[in-house]
């Protein structure tokens, strides 16, 4: 697939497209230059050196004007993207975005209009393991700009250490915040990464600094040769290591919890959106898991499990709903099941309901509409959705939240299975949580 990268030079536009690169091509670079400082949407300090970086790369770089109002900037975007799809026949979008929803909820709206796809490759990740591999990677990041409390004038142009991760997470668990910057507390500029041919040296540059906001603006820098040793783990051979990790880990998985991935390719980019955030939040729960492509699911594999949990989709990925007789033992578990999403449609479909367009995308106020061993008692909550399709009430089911001709929320009121349609994994963990902690007799 060719796809677009959002580009703004900083680490995680440039990680996201070291993953996008792993798996599909990367016609083109989009960089939206800015001149509006405070920007909602955009990366702005040395915005407009991503020239050279692209040059490094050897990615063709499409730099797109807004003067950065907010929502009107969205109109630039989605004019940037569409220059994109029409100069590069690009069919899908590559965002850097963690745990942003305002971000990332914007741009899957647009892609889901200009019917691209859309690929988060670093949503929910842990942001200090992040910054670790970003270092054991060979990345080189330098920070430039901070915007809050208590970061200090120290903090511009200096290099990600693991020492300055360290320090990083003390100030997470003291002032709360995003250690990887997400929150609006600093940016970055990449100077080397396993994409660059050649590497990029800083000649002239300078510092603003005043009420903890700060820049370090780059005036003049060159490419030049890396070093003898500056090499980096060949991608096929980090993926043969990943596989042979993969393959050790599930050579026992007894009692460990199986996340079904619906999508439509196994190990596909939108793996790591929609199944690696559910993995590592039940992973800090203390819980096992492994991975399972729904084509893949076996007996065995089934029996083995102590819960299923089957994780969502892209929006523009219905394969799932083509292949429905590879789920058709949902129907028969009795073990702790939860569709999250695409597999809450799954699961209404096996049993009889149907699956009809829905689209919401972004935070959602809910309706706990009954009592239920999975959501708790009836009142209001607010969950991450991202999806086009919902599905009606099963026959057999209790409904919890949204209505029986589209669901929020249901449950089988004798067999452990539950369905929902928004993703607890980005918002209310508490639901995992409570997931794995249900008590059930086979």
């Amino acid at each position: 697939m060719k796809l677009a990268v959002l580009f703004s030079g900083g680490k995680d536009s440039v990680f996201a497209c070291r993953r996008a690169s792993e798996r599909d091509q990367v016609a083109c670079l989009i960089t939206m230059v800015s001149t509006n400082p405070d920007s909602y949407m955009f990366h702005t300090p040395n915005i407009r050196r991503t020239d050279l970086q692209a040059e490094a790369m050897g990615i063709p770089l499409l730099a797109w004007p807004t003067q950065g109002g907010k929502e009107d900037e969205l109109d630039d975007l989605t004019l940037a993207i569409s220059a994109a799809r029409d100069r590069y026949a690009i069919e899908g979008i590559v965002t850097g975005a963690i745990d942003s929803v305002y971000q990332a909820a914007r741009v899957q709206k647009i892609c889901r209009d200009l019917d691209l796809w859309c690929y988060c490759p670093l949503w929910q990740t842990n942001q200090l393991d992040y910054l670790r591999l970003l270092l054991k990677e060979g990345f080189c990041v330098i920070i430039s700009g901070v915007y809050a409390y208590p970061f200090g004038a120290e903090w511009l142009g200096a290099s990600l250490t693991i020492e300055r991760i360290d320090r990083l997470a003390v100030l997470q668990k003291k002032y709360k915040i995003n250690p990887s910057g997400e929150g609006g507390e600093m940016e970055t500029f990449v100077l080397d990464s396993p994409l660059f041919k050649k590497r990029i040296e800083i000649l002239k540059s300078s510092t603003s600094y005043a009420n903890y906001r700060g820049h370090f603006v780059i005036e003049d820098m060159r490419l030049v040769d890396k070093s003898i040793g500056d090499e980096f783990l060949d991608t096929d051979e980090e993926n043969a290591c990943n596989d042979d990790l993969a393959d050790e880990a599930c050579q026992s998985h007894d009692n460990a919890i199986l996340l079904v991935d619906l999508c439509s390719v196994p190990d596909s980019l939108s793996h790591y959106e929609f199944v690696h955030p559910i993995r590592d939040a039940l992973n800090e729960l203390g819980r096992r898991t492994y991975v399972l492509h729904y084509s893949q699911v076996t007996k065995e594999a089934l029996d083995a499990c102590e819960r299923i949990i089957l994780c969502g989709t892209a929006l523009k990925d219905n394969d799932y709903a083509e292949h429905l007789e590879a789920l058709s033992w949902i129907k028969c578990q009795k073990k702790p099941l939860l569709g999250i999403c695409a597999g809450m449609q799954v699961i209404a479909a096996v049993y009889g309901g149907s699956i009809l367009p829905h689209p919401q995308i972004g935070l959602v106020k809910m309706e706990i509409l009954r009592d239920s061993p999975l959501l708790g008692e009836p009142r209001f909550i607010e969950g991450y959705h991202l999806h086009n399709y919902s599905a009606t009430l099963p026959d057999g089911f209790e409904l919890i939240s949204g209505k029986a001709s589209a669901a929020d929320a249901f449950f089988h009121p004798v067999r452990p299975t539950f369905g929902i349609v928004f993703h607890p994994e980005v918002r209310c963990r508490w639901i995992l949580e409570r997931f794995v902690s249900l008590t059930y007799s086979c």
